[in-house]
């Protein structure tokens, strides 16, 4: 197989290049990268409140995040890459899905958010490249952990201090926190996403009074903000990490678990496009996972509209005609498909769907080679999958795939792509 190599191998003479940039360079460059990520995070994980950011202003919040992976891109020109990707059916088939996404936008109407949608997921996707195979993935999990850090701190003491603000009272939530958010769902990912890395670097070697605070802050937001999915989505994912870390026989069979839930997925939806339900019926019971089914069943009705190639990225909820209906019918609506999968076969139809779902089998597949040629750092791989679980699972009932700024959604992509590394040869 032909080898995508990005840089010199460990131990190698560096090119000339290299030789010619000084280490203090490298380390300005290395520092600049762990500031954009913690800014990054900061600025993308979600709408800040009204009270704290108008909502005239919030395009704000996707320009530094856009302007911070600027910096990260340029920042990795200048630090040698300890890590190369080789150019195999993984590699291929993940490019070749975030590609079809980005050109997906000129089967929409070309209006300007969706076209600056796709520039900005080319821009992260290729962002994520740079920042896993130009820093360690231990530095990235702690810039991102700092970054959610202050998210969590500055929510709840907005919530405390300021609870006009911090806590929602509509009649829906009342008395939930949402702290410098607009909706407490995003609070109770951040959290729940903070209690996952909390744990990695206890794993790591982190000190019991800085685990402690962060652990406790951050479960303390889930609770507030009553995201019980979000709670137990996040404990089940620190506990496969611990697992994972015991036994490799509960790696092996946590690596699956992404492939599995995307079979699971595409059967819930055969079901909703099957039956024509809006809801899920079992026996007697009718569930709508707080009217989400209602925006799953829409959306899927109209899969005929565009099976193949789907409705391009951004392409679906801008459609006044889509948009009003299910406004008329319900007297609310989101442009939020509230499940990534169903954005995903909407967006890309029935050809991105599949090269999805083969991107994940494949990834699946190569995690299991890492795990037997002992390829990979355990715990790195143990965080990876982790991750994967905890997103895959998100995704269900929250909308993170193809987020084009959101920093957790492309550190995704940047985790698979670590998978995508050249597996030694083993005698056997």
């Amino acid at each position: 197989m032909a080898s995508l190599q990005t840089e010199v191998d460990s131990g190698a003479p560096g090119s000339a290049i290299w030789k010619t940039r000084s280490v203090g360079v490298e380390k300005i460059a290395r520092a600049a990268i762990g500031c954009s990520i913690t800014i990054n995070v900061v600025a993308s994980m979600g709408t800040f409140n009204t009270g704290l950011l108008p909502a005239e202003l919030t395009y704000l919040q996707q320009a530094v995040a856009v302007l911070m992976w600027g910096v990260l891109i340029y920042a990795s020109a200048f630090v040698r890459p300890p890590l190369r990707l080789q150019f195999n059916p993984d590699l291929i088939v993940l490019v070749a899905f975030y590609a079809f996404a980005v050109i997906s936008v000129f089967w929409t109407s070309l209006n300007a958010a969706a076209i600056m949608k796709s520039l900005a997921l080319a821009m992260t996707t290729f962002g994520a490249f740079c920042l896993i195979t130009r820093i360690d993935m231990d530095e990235v999990v702690r810039a991102t952990a700092l970054g959610l850090f202050i998210l969590v701190a500055a929510s709840a003491f907005v919530a405390l201090a300021v609870p006009d603000i911090g806590i929602d009272h509509s009649w829906m939530h009342n008395g939930q926190w949402q702290g410098v958010y607009e909706s407490k769902q995003t609070l109770g990912f951040v959290g729940a996403y903070l209690m996952f890395f909390a744990c990695y670097l206890k794993m790591k070697g982190q000190g019991w009074p800085a685990f402690l605070l962060t652990f406790v802050l951050a479960s303390t937001c889930v609770l507030a903000s009553e995201s019980r999915g979000a709670g137990a989505v996040a404990l089940a994912a620190c506990a496969l990490l611990l697992t994972s870390m015991w036994s490799v026989i509960c790696m092996r069979l946590y690596a699956v678990l992404p492939f599995v839930m995307c079979l699971l997925a595409g059967a819930l939806i055969f079901y909703f496009y099957a039956t024509g339900y809006d809801a899920i019926h079992v026996g007697d019971a009718s569930v709508d996972l707080t009217e989400r089914t209602f925006i799953w069943h829409y959306a899927i009705s109209h899969f005929d509209d565009a099976p193949l190639l789907g409705f391009g990225i951004n392409g679906f909820w801008t459609i006044p005609s889509i948009y009003d209906y299910f406004e008329q019918n319900h007297g609310w609506v989101l442009d939020n498909y509230h499940s990534g999968y169903i954005a995903i076969l909407m967006e890309t139809g029935f050809l991105g769907y599949t090269l999805f779902a083969a991107s994940v089998l494949l990834f699946s597949s190569k995690v299991l080679h890492l795990i037997s040629a002992r390829a990979i750092d355990r715990s790195h791989c143990a965080l990876i999958i982790g991750f994967a679980v905890l997103s895959f699972q998100t995704n269900f009932t929250e909308t993170t795939f193809l987020r084009s700024t959101m920093f957790t959604s492309v550190l995704l992509v940047a985790f698979f792509f670590a998978t995508c590394r050249p597996v030694p040869q083993t005698d056997l």
